[in-house]
């Protein structure tokens, strides 16, 4: 076992990476309060379960939370400064996050870190954004780094052209996410609605791996003209990517519907060689100011300090019984 002192200085490098690594893309670092009023994140459509927020009462009677979420807090106060983007601002975190879990193994409390840049939708801004999450990853050593790219108006483009019930398109999500075809089938055989559509649909999960061979499979299926934009969009962010020579760690998944509800573009997840869960999720938010009354469109991607070190863990481990 390692000695909580050797925990901590491995730790404290991981930050020092990151800091330096987002620092070197012109990043600022910021800070949010600990202590969040409970209204901020009760109006605001996001993944923040609130059964999972750990609440707190003042002597006033007012509630307030530990903070849950870094980007909401940033965007309010962002807010409050600007009514319309007019120029870009760069920001990047180191704190701790709150969260209850289901799972009593996981801890309360994790230390996240994240970029959140505020700038109009381009490709070369967000194929940039991914580009800095991959050599995040490699600044850590990390082996078999992918990732999977995907984006929401391809998948709510189909489902708007479906007429579906609350209920129906939330089943529907959690099949497309478990890539279960069957389930996906029987639950459309039930909707009246354009058979192309509906065909379409069943199409998400098989629309991973390789970016070409998806692509070419995707457009197959891309119905419409939004569809056949977002296409468009990916193909130039690849091929952003691939001049900086990263396109071998990207892989294109049309069914990647991340659970941050306000993401409304561009969606991406990391991982790494030896290790089952995402050690970088981010995309692009669009429309998270409209609820502060500020048109702030956003890309940003964060990760768990812990999880980074079970995952470099992980791989440490692997290598040394290869080695063996």
């Amino acid at each position: 076992m390692i000695p909580d002192f050797l925990e901590a200085e491995k730790f404290e490098q991981v930050i020092s990476m990151l800091c330096k690594r987002f620092s070197s893309y012109g990043f600022q670092r910021i800070k949010t309060p600990a202590f969040e009023r409970y209204d901020l994140y009760s109006k605001v459509t996001s993944s923040v379960n609130r059964k999972e927020m750990v609440k707190v009462i003042d002597p006033s009677g007012e509630v307030f939370v530990l903070r849950p979420d870094v980007t909401i807090p940033i965007t309010q106060e962002l807010s409050h400064l600007h009514r319309k983007l007019t120029s870009e601002h760069r920001f990047y975190y180191v704190q701790e996050v709150f969260r209850r879990s289901s799972d009593l193994a996981e801890k309360t409390e994790r230390t996240q870190a994240g970029i959140e840049y505020f700038c109009k939708r381009s490709p070369e801004v967000d194929a940039e954004t991914i580009l800095l999450a991959l050599k995040t990853l490699k600044d850590l050593k990390f082996e078999d780094i992918k990732i999977e790219i995907g984006h929401t108006a391809f998948f709510h483009e189909m489902i708007s052209q479906l007429p579906l019930t609350e209920l129906q398109s939330d089943r529907l999500k959690a099949f497309i996410q478990a890539k279960n075809s069957v389930e996906i089938e029987a639950l459309l055989s039930t909707v009246d609605a354009d058979a192309a559509m509906k065909h379409a649909v069943t199409q998400i999960p098989m629309l991973y791996g390789k970016t070409e061979e998806v692509l070419k499979r995707a457009k197959e299926v891309a119905i419409t003209s939004r569809m056949q934009e977002t296409l468009s969009y990916i193909e130039e962010v690849y091929r952003l990517l691939a001049v900086h020579r990263f396109e071998e760690h990207v892989v294109i998944d049309f069914g990647l519907i991340n659970r941050m509800d306000y993401y409304s573009g561009i969606v991406f997840q990391g991982y790494v060689g030896r290790f089952g869960k995402p050690v970088v999720m981010g995309g692009r938010y669009d429309r998270l100011g409209d609820a502060f009354g500020a048109d702030l469109p956003a890309i940003g991607f964060a990760c768990e300090i812990e999880t980074l070190l079970k995952a470099s863990d992980n791989q440490q481990v692997f290598n040394e019984q290869m080695n063996v």
